[in-house]
Formats: C-alpha cells, sequence, structure tokens
C-alpha cells in the first residue's frame, strides 16, 4: 500500500477536480486519494486490518464531505474517530451546508475542522490549498 498524504471523499468529481488542481499548486496532488463514497473508503481503512493497525499508512488529512451516498460524512466520521487506530486523523468536514447544526455535528463526533465549499473556483481552490499546507506541511500528527 502506497502512503497518502490527503484522502478526499466527496461525491462529485467536479470537486474531485478542483482539489487536485488546489493541491497541485502546493505539490501536494501526488498524495491525494479520492473516494466518491464513504462505504468506498471505510472499506479501505477498515476491511483490512494491516491498513488499520499501521499508523505510517495512514492520511496526514481527510476531506470529508458531509452529504454523501450510502453513508453520510458524520457516519463515517464517528466510525474514524472511535477507532483507536484511526482516532489520531485529522478529519476536516469539507461542505457547501452552513447550517450550525451541520457544522455543530461534526465537532461533536470529533472533527478537526469545517471547511465551506464555495462556488467560485478560485476561492475552492484557495480554501483547499491553504488547509492542504497546514494540515500536510505545518501540522504535526501522530505516527
Amino acid at each position: 500500500m502506497e502512503q497518502m498524504d490527503i484522502m478526499l471523499v466527496d461525491d462529485s468529481p467536479e470537486v474531485a477536480e478542483l482539489t487536485r488542481i488546489a493541491l497541485d499548486t502546493k505539490k501536494l496532488a501526488d498524495r491525494m486519494t479520492w473516494f466518491a463514497d464513504a462505504e468506498e473508503a471505510s472499506d479501505y481503512m477498515f476491511a483490512d486490518k494491516i491498513f488499520a493497525d499501521r499508523k505510517d499508512l495512514h492520511p496526514r488529512l481527510i476531506l470529508l464531505d458531509l452529504h454523501l451516498p450510502l453513508m453520510s460524512g458524520h457516519e463515517f466520521l464517528k466510525i474514524i474517530k472511535s477507532n483507536v487506530a484511526t482516532a489520531h486523523i485529522p478529519v476536516v468536514m469539507f461542505s457547501s451546508s452552513d447550517d450550525q447544526r451541520d457544522i455543530v455535528q461534526s465537532y461533536q463526533l470529533g472533527a478537526n475542522g469545517y471547511l465551506m465549499k464555495s462556488a467560485d473556483p478560485r476561492e475552492f481552490i484557495g480554501t483547499v490549498a491553504d488547509a492542504g499546507v497546514f494540515w500536510v506541511n505545518r501540522n504535526k500528527v501522530v505516527r
């Protein structure tokens, strides 16, 4: 298994492409893995016990959409944060929702941050690039 620095869980190919562009501006794009739904991401992280138990394989950041098919972002966040092997991974909710209930619930479930997706591509790219620089290059993680 290859080390990834950023895991994106979002059902939109457009969001995935803009995220890739944003991370590429900071030379982080080759370290992003995209999952279109939380079940697929959960299977990747937990179906193979080897991955879940090896901290050197964990992403440095998970960008997690709130509204996903099959399993919600909140449900996946709860799984990540309730597992002792993955609870240390920073998870930033990445949503177009500015509903305070969504934001509060995200933090109550253990989210490390909550970013708003902008409809403006330039602002979107700037937000993702800034988050990538902080969480991948500046934040110190458990290894």
